[in-house]
């Protein structure tokens, strides 16, 4: 085992690191094999894909941080899309508004698994399971196999508009905004951000110490909900349409992006542009798969890989043992 003193330093720069390093290698490695992954426009289709599961890795970062997980998210997204959705295209509501109900939508659909868990005592993972099952049927009920093409300008804006001569997406720039943001909350003496921490460190200590357990790990479901629906909002501009389907194949990626970039699986400890790196490393080691022509089963199966191999790096060397030791994101 490391010293304490060496064990935060090495944590550190491998939090920092990580998934960087992960990033360029993927960019040399697969770069090297197939040329087509390294042509700008395929760069700049990543860095666009990664918008999602950043803003969705940012909601997993405080649920797993408060020592909860939602497996859920995916499905948030495609319901609170489907609603953002059909009250713009179906309704004679404006696109502005659908989508404020849309995130509206999100964020309870999030609470609703908060609610369950603390007032019901439920493990986190039954709940989450069981509503991402539920919330995937009513859209499915819902939509059925309907394509909801052509959706209004007002609703795609952030998904699809790019500034500087279409160099810079908006999506990027709304995405690196939630982090800096997200980053702030978390470990800028926010009360949302501290307890949080506490809570997924230690338990017992937070309620002996009187935070309101229960409260705090309603938010952040209730937080993750909303990143959901507003990642919705990124990738319905990113497609200009909607089919049930959307949102599927999300979760282990997320959960991926988040494990790599530093976060503590067992809670207390949060890494907010962790998360932000791991998400781009994830994303981009998937679209090289596809450019390498293997099949969506070998990707999910890559990815199941990294989560084991980033949680056994940090048990095997010793990091990650004292909960509630956490740092700048």
């Amino acid at each position: 085992m490391l010293k304490r003193g060496g064990r935060s330093r090495l944590l550190r720069y491998i939090d920092i690191l990580g998934p960087w390093v992960g990033v360029i290698l993927c960019f040399i490695v697969i770069g090297s094999l197939e040329p087509r992954f390294i042509l700008p426009g395929n760069i700049s289709a990543i860095i666009v894909d990664a918008s999602t599961y950043i803003l969705l890795a940012v909601g997993m970062t405080f649920v797993i941080t408060g020592g909860g997980i939602d497996l859920s998210v995916g499905s948030i997204l495609a319901l609170s899309g489907v609603v953002m959705t059909v009250l713009a295209k179906d309704t004679a509501i404006d696109p502005i508004l659908a989508m404020v109900v849309g995130l509206a939508a999100g964020t309870l659909l999030g609470l609703v698994n908060g609610l369950l868990i603390t007032k019901l005592k439920m493990p986190d993972i039954v709940v989450t399971l069981a509503t991402a099952i539920s919330y995937r049927a009513l859209v499915h009920v819902w939509i059925g196999a309907r394509v909801l093409a052509g959706l209004p300008p007002a609703l795609t804006y952030l998904g699809r508009t790019r500034l500087l001569d279409g160099l810079l997406p908006v999506s990027v720039i709304v995405a690196v905004l939630v982090v800096a943001v997200a980053d702030l909350l978390l470990y800028r003496r926010t009360r949302f951000g501290r307890y949080t921490i506490a809570i997924g460190g230690n338990r017992t200590a937070a309620i002996h110490a009187g935070i309101p357990v229960d409260r705090y790990k309603i938010y952040t479901y209730a937080f993750a909900g909303f990143m959901a629906a507003l990642a919705a909002v990124i990738r319905l501009g990113n497609l200009d349409t909607y089919t049930a389907y959307l949102g599927e194949g999300y979760l282990l990626p997320t959960i991926a992006g988040v494990v790599i970039g530093g976060t503590a699986l067992y809670g207390g400890i949060g890494r907010v542009w962790g998360s932000l790196g791991g998400a781009l490393f994830i994303t981009m080691l998937i679209n090289g798969l596809v450019v390498l022509g293997l099949s969506y089963y070998w990707q999910q199966f890559t990815v199941g890989v990294l989560i084991v191999l980033a949680v056994a790096v940090y048990t095997v060397t010793g990091l990650r043992q004292s909960r509630g030791v956490g740092g700048g994101g």
